[in-house]
């Protein structure tokens, strides 16, 4: 295993509903592009980010108890620092990558979630959910982008229900930039695959039933429309802790006792946030607790329909179909870096001591934990697979099975310039993720400055990855 990147960050100072506008005025450097893709020989490039959250996260319009930020915690909202170039999408916090691919594509593009004819039959759940056509979109060009003549071949009724107009204006042709965390890491791979290569079997429901299909299952687009994925602590290859809390049957307990620590303890309050599985007929009352309604959403047979992130974030799961279709689209530049709370001891990872306490326990299960009918534990070392930032391990956030190129990056970099003279001197390769390194002393939670005392911690890092994904071509 390669050695640890130690970011350690310079500064004193101390990551949907709708959109935000996201941009950093240091990533522009005097001659119109920033350092990073001057090196880099690349035009760079003004696309839209789209940030995604992850398991048991929430959106940016509704923060938790409207004061907690999923990126940034009670004292800081981390996205503020990088207003203009960026959106934040809004997910189920229990759903699938499917079901949150789905609901990210709906609120990119202002349109109805459709989750897919064949999905929604095969899984026993209403066809479509929440319709986010009645506000704007996040990226108000890229319906039009995706849709156009010059993206698509071969039309038929329900591959392309819209013809789209030839005298389309060339800004709409637009891509975008993704950066997430956690489960938002293999959502965004559903998302750009989906994106570029679609899925047949909803274009053959959709032509049975003749019906139109949503363009986010269309197979016969010519281009990719993602330039940069940035996964943050991604759990491409699932997490042994799922594992473990399946064959334990604890994920109701995990799920109470981190969402207690959020709120200060007190789950009989009526509105948390909203879990977005209202297309499984699971809605909060409305004088109902939100502990009354977990432990009913829990006693669903959603629970067991493996429909679900408590399936999804299964390493036993990534070998399944239903995962294991998704490819990386040769097109995109893809980007991972972990998080790291645990030092190795005699064949074991132990929590460090700068470790968020309720995840002590979390990453010694992690850190100790051996599984032989898990095929995907022996494609690594174990240290591989036990050293983590409590919740994700290395092997996992570096990226999936099929591989990933490693290069250290110095993310704590305070100017664009030492940022570039850490980074490879040519463009990364696309297709394959870039594995950047992991950050020392940070936990799953701290990756996002859910509990910083400080805020401004994080900024230096949320400043760079902007700077990579916008450095290159488009």
């Amino acid at each position: 295993m390669e050695s640890w990147l130690n970011w350690e960050w310079a500064s004193t100072g101390t990551g949907v509903d709708s959109g935000i506008n996201i941009k950093s005025e240091v990533l522009i450097a005097n001659d119109g592009r920033n350092a990073l893709s001057a090196q880099w020989a690349t035009e760079g490039n003004n696309y839209p980010a789209v940030f995604l959250h992850g398991v048991i996260g929430w959106g940016e319009a509704a923060p938790l108890l409207g004061e907690l930020h999923y990126f940034g915690g009670a004292r800081q909202n981390i996205l503020d620092d990088l207003r203009s170039v960026g959106y934040k999408a809004s997910m189920g916090p229990l759903s699938s990558n499917w079901e949150r691919a789905c609901e990210a594509f709906a609120q990119i593009t202002g349109s109805l979630t459709d989750y897919g004819l064949a999905r929604s039959t095969r899984f026993g759940h209403n066809r479509y959910g929440s319709d986010y056509s009645v506000r704007p979109a996040l990226v108000p060009d890229f319906l039009a982008a995706i849709t156009s003549r010059d993206t698509v071949v071969s039309k038929s009724f329900a591959e392309n229900p819209t013809e789209g107009d030839e005298n389309e204006p060339e800004n709409s042709r637009s891509k975008i930039n993704l950066v997430g965390h956690s489960q938002g890491g293999p959502t965004m791979r559903m998302l750009v695959h989906l994106l570029r290569f679609g899925f047949q079997e909803e274009i053959d429901a959709c032509v049975a039933a003749q019906v139109e299909c949503s363009p986010l299952f269309w197979t016969n687009r010519t281009s990719s429309h993602v330039n940069a994925v940035f996964a943050i602590s991604g759990a491409h290859q699932g997490s042994v802790f799922s594992d473990y809390l399946s064959a334990n049957g604890d994920f109701l307990k995990v799920y109470k006792d981190f969402i207690a620590a959020l709120i200060a303890g007190d789950l009989s309050l009526v509105h948390v946030y909203d879990l977005q599985l209202q297309h499984w007929g699971l809605e909060q009352n409305p004088d109902e607790s939100f502990l009354t309604f977990i432990d009913r959403v829990f006693s669903d047979p959603w629970v067991d329909s493996k429909s679900n992130a408590l399936f999804d974030l299964m390493v036993s799961s990534v070998s399944s179909p239903l995962l294991s279709f998704v490819q990386n689209d040769p097109d995109v530049t893809y980007f991972s870096a972990a998080g790291l709370t645990t030092n190795w001891r005699d064949g074991i990872a132990v929590a460090q001591l700068s470790t968020f306490p309720p995840f002590i326990p979390i990453a010694d299960i992690v850190g100790s934990y051996s599984n032989g009918s898990l095929a995907a534990l022996s494609a690594y070392s174990p240290e591989d697979w036990r050293m983590s930032d409590a919740m994700v391990s290395i092997a996992s956030s570096r990226g999936p099975l099929s591989g990933y190129n490693s290069f250290s990056m110095d993310m704590q970099s305070s100017s664009v310039a030492d940022l570039a003279a850490s980074a490879p001197v040519n463009s990364p390769p696309k297709g394959i993720y870039n594995y950047v390194g992991a950050w020392n002393h940070t936990d799953h939670a701290a990756l996002i400055g859910a509990f910083d005392v400080v805020p401004g911690i994080r900024k230096n890092f949320y400043r760079n990855i902007m700077t990579i994904v916008t450095a290159l071509s488009p």
